[in-house]
């Protein structure tokens, strides 16, 4: 029977590795121990049946004889027998013969030799360990099953199997009706710490290729003898302590790696020619399916069984588990030479269709592996229907996939605009990729789409139809076309999920075209997030945030749902929950850039605080730049908060990709508005300026964000009087647009016309607006109305605009209006117990205060233009044909008016005010 643990020594009693006819036993391991000692046959306190199953070199029969021995007299007897290739029959007879002096049982001469054992083994009267070695000699079904039974026949029979292979024992045939215990290469490999301690107490040298060929070996101790020559005398000598590196003249030239290529190819010489193109054949892809290895071989069933169990018998083949048909990789020790032999020993052809074949087999439960297949078959249309169907779970892969796109011509990326987008979005957020790089792409793009729906969406339908059209509204939103972009969105969004919503007019689409719901597609995840993108871009904030929190939930579930593996043939190294992850961020990312754009920064920033604690907690990564509406959220909501360093923050990690950044412009306003607060509005201005003219860094300002930006600048120069800018920038947008209605409004505020800013401003209603706008209007309208007489319209006003500021945290849209006429209502309505905002007026520094200035007359303003030029009142005086008293009085009204006390003060104001426009610079 098998020794006990303590009868075998501890761990740290060991035998050293031993030369025994040119090959080195290697130590045992208590591991090992444990799991052949271990009892699972239930009361009966016996294992009856210890499958030792796996490829050679694992050192199966010289670990059981180490732990069992072969003493067939002792009171424990221990009887081998030895299966045989040429007699694989007499399996019975030698068991029969072992059975016999222990059972009481007498064997008839002439006798079935299978049912004579059975019955020797009823009549045992002692405990007898059978050892029946080689057994892949004599496997099949019949004598697999038989044996299974014999072991059940007598509770004093502990049964022991050693082979490289077996038919049925290893099966849920056998262990459905019997106890087995396995003993497989996961026991019998060694662990990276043991063949560390191997090369150790070797004394072998460490060296960079020592390491890379252990980690090769898989554990495989045949492989590792290899890779350590072990059976070499120049390398090794025999001492009182055991075997151990001599170091001598051979020493110099010692190299692992080199020794385990070695090893492969010498093992390819002696390899049929069918068990040859098989092997290289699975170290060209990651598994190989019997199919595959059928077409390889291309002969009878027979030569084809011949030659797997060849291969996975010698451990050059690995049979993978899977839920289906057994599927077959190439082991590790051997992969890399076997595929570096393999390039010039396979036609491109052959392997072409070796990529192909596969690619087709596992396109439906490993796509991401099929799409790497296809593109190195060169079936690009294939590669691209693949990519279609699964755009999330390929570009998750972002090396690989990378690998894959950036290898193919111009001309396939023209052909197939879908690999052409993959390869843009993993290229955007790239530092190193240049501009001109990703405008090639986009070019290119869009010439593939042109192509592939030279009728736009009435273009006949295909596999990939709504893809395409998912990238048509892509590139019609980055190049501006807005109207097109979001009658696709319409139409894209109502195919997306159950709930169809009306579609707009597909520019030239077809009213015939049945839905396809794809809410269990593998590019869902993108659909979502580009549908709420295009949304975005054209104001449709509740659209937007719809998608955006499908996205959530769809990310959420795959975060939430049991992680079972990937399939057996899949190559991916993203797993579901992380790209859950990956995409939860995505959607957080999106919703609070939605939330600060349409002004609620409240609810922004406590998405920026979920948003870091996930980073802070996991490892996920918003993909492609899904992270820049994160980062532009930020920017606001440092702004709000007078934080210029969380500020410096956002600009920072959005510095690296400032010339691909689309909402850039937003970020430009975060920063000017900061200045504003800081440093004032003339160099909030100053700074607007600035970052718009520089073309060098930025990309130009997308369409989208063009109102943002006007708005942003007429809103400044009406806070410091310039109000003819403003009303030249106001008079070159659409005039009914809440937006723009608005900054009229604000605009005859700042020119003291409260009754037209009141007017204006109540002629804009709420549905349709932002939140934003909304707090606007309502300070206008209180500014405004307080200017008209209307006191408590006045108030009311201005304390649903406290409310809203205060809700959606927007305390910086108090310097949007003429600061003393606000805190003057501020005051008012502080008496009328309606709202309290007089501190936070107050704590607005002195410079950012926006304020409204008395319009100069004619003759003001033409006195103003003289003293600029000439410096001197009577030199003006002389210039404008009057007296020098005249200009002194128009000067004092002139200082009045702007708030100034000097000659030097008024010009600085009047210029910045846009009064001195078209004066010399130098008299400025």
């Amino acid at each position: 029977m098998l020794r006990t643990h303590e009868a075998s020594g501890s761990a740290s009693h060991l035998p050293r590795p031993l030369v025994d006819g040119g090959r080195v036993a290697l130590p045992s391991r208590c591991r090992l121990l444990e799991r052949l000692v271990e009892e699972t046959a239930g009361s009966a306190g016996k294992q009856r049946l210890t499958l030792v199953y796996a490829p050679t070199g694992y050192g199966k029969t010289a670990t059981i004889a180490d732990w069992l021995g072969d003493d067939s007299d002792g009171p424990l007897p221990v009887f081998w027998v030895h299966s045989s290739k040429r007699e694989p029959h007499a399996l019975w007879d030698e068991l029969a013969e072992a059975l016999a002096s222990r059972s009481d049982y007498v064997a008839r001469e002439g006798a079935d030799p299978l049912s004579t054992v059975m019955r020797l083994a009823r009549g045992l009267h002692t405990a007898v360990t059978l050892v029946i070695d080689d057994f892949h000699h004599a496997t099949s079904a019949e004598t697999d099953m038989a044996l299974a039974e014999l072991s059940a026949e007598s509770s004093l029979l502990t049964l022991i199997i050693i082979g490289r292979g077996v038919t049925l024992l290893d099966g849920p045939l056998v262990s459905a009706t019997t106890r087995v215990r396995l003993i497989g290469v996961d026991d019998l490999s060694l662990t990276s710490a043991e063949a560390l301690e191997l090369t150790q107490s070797l004394r072998v040298p460490e060296s960079p290729n020592l390491t890379t060929a252990l980690e090769r070996t898989e554990g495989w101790p045949l492989a590792i003898r290899a890779a350590l020559n072990l059976g070499a005398d120049g390398l090794y000598s025999d001492t009182a302590e055991g075997r151990i590196w001599a170091d001598g003249p051979a020493a110099h030239s010692f190299d692992p790696l080199a020794n385990l290529n070695a090893f492969a190819m010498a093992s390819l010489e002696i390899m049929s020619e069918e068990a040859r193109r098989v092997i290289l054949a699975a170290a060209q892809i990651d598994f190989l399916s019997v199919n595959q290895i059928r077409s390889i071989v291309g002969a009878d069933e027979p030569t084809v069984s011949e030659t797997l169990n060849y291969l996975t018998e010698h451990g050059f083949l690995m049979e993978v588990t899977s839920t289906g048909a057994p599927e077959y990789r190439c082991h590790r020790s051997v992969r890399a030479p076997f595929a570096d032999y393999a390039v010039s020993a396979l036609d491109v052809a052959e392997r072409k269709r070796l990529y192909s074949s596969r690619a087709h087999e596992i396109a439906g439960t490993a796509p991401f592996t099929a799409f790497r297949l296809f593109c190195a078959a060169e079936e690009f249309e294939a590669a691209e229907i693949t990519l279609a169907q699964n755009f999330t779970t390929i570009t998750d892969e972002v090396d690989g996939a990378m690998r894959a796109l950036r290898s193919l011509s111009e001309e396939v990326l023209l052909e197939h605009p879908t690999l052409t987008a993959a390869l843009l979005f993993l290229e955007n957020p790239r530092v190193g990729v240049a501009p001109s790089r990703l405008n090639f792409l986009l070019r290119v793009w869009q010439l593939g789409l042109q192509r592939r729906l030279p009728e736009g969406a009435s273009t006949p339908p295909g596999p990939i139809h709504l893809q395409l059209l998912c990238e048509a509204m892509v590139l019609n939103r980055v190049l501006g076309n807005l109207d097109d972009a979001e009658a696709y969105m319409h139409h894209i969004e109502g195919r997306l999920a159950p709930d169809h919503v009306p579609a707009l007019p597909i520019p030239g689409g077809s009213d015939s075209e049945s839905p396809a719901v794809l809410t269990g597609n593998g590019s869902l995840s993108v659909f979502y997030r580009e549908v709420a993108a295009t949304a975005l871009s054209v104001g449709d904030f509740g659209r937007a945030r719809r998608n955006l929190k499908r996205l959530r939930r769809r990310s959420e579930r795959k975060l939430s749902t049991p992680w079972h593996g990937f399939p057996h043939a899949s190559t991916r190294t993203v797993t579901d929950p992380e790209s859950g992850g990956n995409w939860l961020l995505a959607a957080l990312s999106e919703l609070a850039f939605t939330d600060t754009i349409d002004g609620h920064i409240r609810r922004a920033g406590e998405l920026v605080h979920e948003y870091d604690e996930i980073v802070a907690s996991t490892k996920a990564q918003a993909p492609g730049i899904a992270w820049v509406g994160i980062e532009i959220a930020r920017a606001h909501l440092a702004e709000e908060n007078r934080d210029p360093e969380k500020l410096a923050v956002a600009v920072e990690r959005l510095a690296p990709i400032a010339d691909r950044l689309e909402p850039w412009p937003l970020l430009l306003i975060a920063e000017a508005a900061s200045i504003r607060d800081s440093r004032g509005t003339e160099l909030a201005l100053a700074h607007l300026a600035s970052g718009l003219e520089d073309t060098e860094g930025r990309a130009p300002i997308p369409k989208a964000w063009c109102k943002y930006v006007i708005n942003f600048e007429a809103m400044l120069n009406s806070s410091i009087g310039n109000l003819a800018r403003s009303e030249a920038l106001l008079a070159a947008v659409p005039s009914e647009e809440p937006v723009f209605r608005l900054e009229r409004a604000r605009l005859a505020l700042f020119s003291g016309n409260d009754v037209e800013a009141l007017l204006i401003a109540q002629s804009v209603g709420d549905p349709g607006t932002t939140k934003r706008q909304r707090v606007d209007r309502r300070m206008i309208t209180a500014v405004a109305a307080w200017g008209c007489g209307r006191p408590t319209e006045a108030i009311n006003s201005l304390a649903s605009a406290a409310a809203l500021i205060d809700k959606y945290f927007l305390p910086a849209m108090l310097v949007s209006v003429p600061f003393e006429q606000l805190r003057e209502l501020a005051v008012a309505a502080r008496e009328a117990g309606a709202c309290d905002i007089v501190d936070a007026l107050d704590a607005i520094p002195e410079k950012s205060r926006a304020y409204r200035y008395e319009q100069l007359t004619e003759m003001e303003l033409r006195t103003l233009a003289a003293i600029s030029e000439h410096r001197n009142a009577n030199h003006a005086a002389a210039s404008l044909f009057i007296t020098a008293g005249t200009v002194k009085k128009h000067l004092a009204s002139v200082y009045k008016k702007l708030g100034v006390r000097d000659r030097d003060a008024a010009i600085l104001r009047a210029g910045r005010m846009g009064l001195l426009d078209g004066l010399p610079e130098t008299t400025a």
